[in-house]
């Protein structure tokens, strides 16, 4: 009898079990399609579905790990740490910082920018159309592009800097004690009881600040500068690091110093002899006049990112240079059979924001050409004796020196910004007809490199983040630049078919009839 009941009842559950794995299998189908055609909403629900209808199935199983790989996949590419690097002027970072600060509050990232309750109210409003936004999963990511913006607003900055200083840099105003109104109380009181404080170094002084009277480390450095993601130092919380850095600086005679700031999203106040020099949330560039004697600095910063990047740098009063006079000095000072040689980084990845240039071994003259987006401490070492003649270096933001093995004669030559790419080919996607390129290339910068020197590159070197390079990483050959060409022809070709996504032809979009 029960043999019979079970020979009755199996090829239904058979068939039932069978269909259940075919409709999950076509659901999952369709969720991948969605996906793919960029509808995301649309693909999750019918990944939910599966997950809610058939479960126990082997498709249910391949459904959960494809949707996991492809909110991944959507996290790296427009989570808040890929925005942050593609966003990284002034408005951008206003409007990253309130995209974070509406996903901290509600768990979500807006729909839009200027609508709604969690719209932008910033103050840089009046660029905020020329940003690009898109949320397609809220909770994951998004997709910002404010480099527009960020343009207008640069461009806006330069003619009211113009009209306001009759064509005089402000960066030419010398600040001295008398300009400065004294604090109130610094940090040293509570961080620095015994009042210690070294002659040409700095003692520092590292705290969390959810419990800011309680000194986690303490070291003495030689320059002020912090550089680490999330809890990388000491196990302070990047968005929880403060830090505070004293220092005696000594003078014989008057002197003027620059003191460059450079921060993210953060806040820094920096004070000499008990009086404030600076206080704010911006990079800022500042020449300051100390009389003979003993002065003391001391510099406070706290935090508000998951990174954390802070320079301050001080250094002796230096002209920035235009591309036009750093041509004109190079033609000067170059021989006919120079070699050229270019490092290009993002940032540096290490604490104190250096970066180590192994020259290799190299014959006859050499000029380098250093750029970067954030400041960096470029240490040239020279095992081999090359002949470095000449060394430009330039970064969007304001702090970078030069140091190493350098001999009297060097042709230093500081420019005003970045000079190229740390890329030798750009990363390039096309989203729901959508073509973005990040990064930059190197054939641009062959070209800047060429027009600014008047000689052709021979070497590259590029990290988006690095502690050393090598001199040169790659040598350019003939070899080399055909690649360059075929990788350059090949994003034409992308973006051409991204065009075409986007904008199709009704008279061959069905193709010959």
């Amino acid at each position: 009898m029960k043999k019979w009941l079970l020979a009755v009842l199996l090829p239904p559950l058979l068939s039932a079990c069978s269909n259940s794995e075919e409709e999950a299998r076509t659901l999952l189908n369709h969720a991948i399609q969605d996906w793919d055609r960029g509808e995301l909403a649309l693909a999750l629900q019918a990944f939910d579905r599966i997950e809610d209808q058939y479960l126990h199935t082997a498709a249910a199983t391949d459904a959960l790990t494809e949707r996991a790989a492809r909110i991944e996949s959507y996290r790296l590419e427009f989570g808040p740490e890929a925005n942050q690097r593609r966003n990284r002027g002034l408005v951008s970072r206003d409007v990253l910082q309130h995209l974070e600060a509406v996903h901290q509050r509600s768990g979500l990232y807006p729909t839009g920018l200027s609508e709604g309750a969690d719209a932008y109210q910033g103050q840089f409003g009046a660029y905020l159309e020329q940003c690009s936004y898109q949320s397609r999963l809220p909770q994951y990511g998004y997709q910002l592009d404010c480099s527009k913006a960020d343009a207008a607003y640069q461009q806006e900055r330069r003619r009211g800097a113009m009209s306001a200083a009759g064509r005089q840099e402000s960066a030419r105003i010398i600040k001295s004690a008398g300009d400065l109104v004294s604090a109130a109380t610094t940090w040293g009181a509570r961080l620095n009881p015994s009042g210690d404080i070294p002659t040409g170094r700095f003692q520092a002084f590292y705290i969390n600040t959810r419990q800011p009277q309680q000194v986690i480390a303490t070291e003495t450095v030689d320059n002020i500068a912090i550089n680490y993601i999330r809890d990388d130092f000491h196990g302070i919380e990047s968005g929880d690091f403060g830090g505070y850095w004293v220092g005696n600086l000594m003078f014989e005679e008057p002197t003027v110093k620059r003191i460059s700031i450079s921060q993210s999203w953060a806040k820094s106040r920096v004070l000499i002899d008990g009086r404030v020099l600076y206080e704010g949330g911006s990079d800022q560039s500042v020449l300051y006049r100390f009389e003979p004697g003993v002065h003391k600095l001391e510099v406070e910063y706290v935090n508000n990112w998951h990174t954390t990047e802070f320079n301050v740098d001080i250094s002796s009063e230096q002209t920035y240079l235009e591309a036009s006079e750093i041509r004109a000095r190079l033609g000067e000072a170059l021989p006919a059979d120079v070699t050229l040689y270019y490092a290009g980084v993002y940032e540096s990845s290490a604490q104190d924001m250096s970066i180590v240039l192994n020259l290799e071994h190299t014959q006859g003259p050499v000029a380098l050409v250093l750029s970067s987006y954030s400041p960096v401490r470029w240490h040239l070492s020279n095992p081999f004796g090359v002949d470095v003649r000449a060394v430009v270096y330039g970064a969007y933001k304001p702090g970078s020196r030069l140091d190493g093995d350098l001999p009297e004669s060097l042709l230093r030559l500081p420019a005003k910004s970045r000079i190229g790419s740390y890329r030798v080919g750009a990363e390039c996607s096309c989203t729901a007809g959508t073509f973005h390129c990040s990064g930059g290339s190197l054939g641009p910068t062959l070209s800047a490199l060429k027009g600014l020197t008047g000689v052709s590159l021979s070497g590259f070197s590029g990290s988006y983040s690095a502690s050393a390079l090598a001199v040169p990483a790659t040598r350019i050959d003939e070899a080399f630049l055909a690649r360059l060409a075929a990788d350059e022809a090949n994003v034409a070709s992308q973006r051409a078919a991204c065009k075409t996504e986007n904008d199709p032809d009704f008279e061959t979009l069905l193709g010959d009839p």
